[in-house]
């Protein structure tokens, strides 16, 4: 008789248990059937926050497992506020199309159009590339950072940061391939505060933050999370804290904090129109199949509906927003225990498959 692994058991007897729930709720409206979703769908042991909502006109469903502060403990909340990694690219696209609306940016406008410092190769690089991630552009950062970690505590502004790590020679042809590195978001953050004069922070606040009227998202150093209804990020074992430092020259891409309830409220507030048409097309176009990637997060294609699939990580720190724009059915997972990102994504797509039951 062959061997059946623990994990391999746990696997079935939760794919059972999925089944068993969604045909005893089958006949349910997918409001009524939410509860049940979860219960069948999300491990005991989950440790965060996870709100899904059927569409649009449906009030979301919030609910709550363990701890934000083991030490304490407190208990997670549903207003209880975590890092969201990569998600922060998304909210950076979305302030970028917003100033392409404004007319003071252009998506396939070259870099150095902004930045003229920059060496003379950099001028294939657009600004589509760099939000795309396939400028091709050394990432200076982190050969500063093996050569000296404290250039992470460099309080520098994205401006100065842009031009001081990103001036290196290019790797490959801009648009030819993909490279997940800070570099292009350092550069697409110092591309804003010289096209707005205005710090990068402040022009995300005013264009995205403030009209979609969050009251729990901003910029925090992971680090020293000082803010109230913070929840720390944990190694997997749940002992050991397991936080990466963001300094402030990082922000484009990964150094803003943000609730469930407000990631929804932010995709709401894009997808409904603060953007125009045509960036909402862009937003949602992907640039680099392979990756499924299109501008600052990707977008994922299931069972004919898109999806925005925007997740983050952070030390400790594991999100995930998935948001169709065509009738606002989300889902978003905030995690403090280091949960693996491919686990996130099975649950996210178990529930958002539970509504078409």
């Amino acid at each position: 008789m062959p061997r059946i692994s623990f994990a391999s058991l746990r696997r079935r007897c939760l794919s059972l248990a999925l089944l068993a729930a969604l045909s005893a709720c089958a006949g349910l409206p997918v409001q009524d059937r939410t509860p049940e979703l979860l219960a069948a769908t999300v491990p005991a042991d989950y440790n965060g926050v996870v709100l899904v909502r059927a569409s649009r006109s449906a009030a979301p469903v919030v609910r709550t497992w363990g701890s934000a502060q083991f030490e304490t403990p407190a208990a997670v909340s549903a207003d209880t506020r975590f890092m969201i990694g990569s998600v922060s690219k998304w909210i950076t696209a979305v302030a970028v199309l917003r100033l392409v609306e404004q007319g003071k940016l252009a998506l396939d406008e070259p870099v150095t159009t902004w930045l003229p410092e920059l060496p003379a190769a950099s001028r294939a690089v657009t600004l589509r590339h760099l939000l795309s991630n396939t400028s091709g552009i050394e990432n200076g950062l982190n050969l500063a950072l093996k050569r000296d970690p404290g250039t992470g505590s460099l309080t520098i502004t994205p401006l100065e940061a842009a031009l001081r790590f990103g001036a290196g020679p290019l790797g490959f042809t801009p648009g030819t391939k993909f490279d997940y590195a800070s570099i292009n978001w350092l550069l697409v953050a110092g591309v804003v505060e010289r096209a707005t004069g205005e710090p990068f922070m402040r022009v995300v606040t005013r264009l995205v933050f403030e009209p979609a009227g969050v009251r729990d998202t901003g910029f925090a150093d992971a680090a020293t999370p000082g803010l109230p209804r913070m929840a720390i990020g944990y190694a997997a074992d749940r002992k050991a804290r397991k936080m990466v430092p963001s300094p402030p020259m990082a922000a484009a891409a990964g150094t803003i904090y943000s609730t469930a309830n407000d990631l929804v409220r932010m995709a709401d507030t894009v997808y409904g129109g603060l953007l125009g048409a045509a960036a909402r097309r862009e937003l949602l176009t992907v640039q680099h199949a392979p990756e499924e990637y299109a501008l600052g997060g990707r977008v994922k294609q299931v069972k004919n509906r898109a999806l925005a699939w925007e997740s983050g990580v952070s030390g400790g720190y594991k999100t995930l927003l998935a948001y169709a724009p065509a009738d606002g059915r989300a889902v978003v997972l905030l995690n403090n225990t280091d949960m693996a990102q491919s686990e996130q994504a099975r649950i996210a797509l178990a529930l958002l498959e539970g509504f078409d039951k």
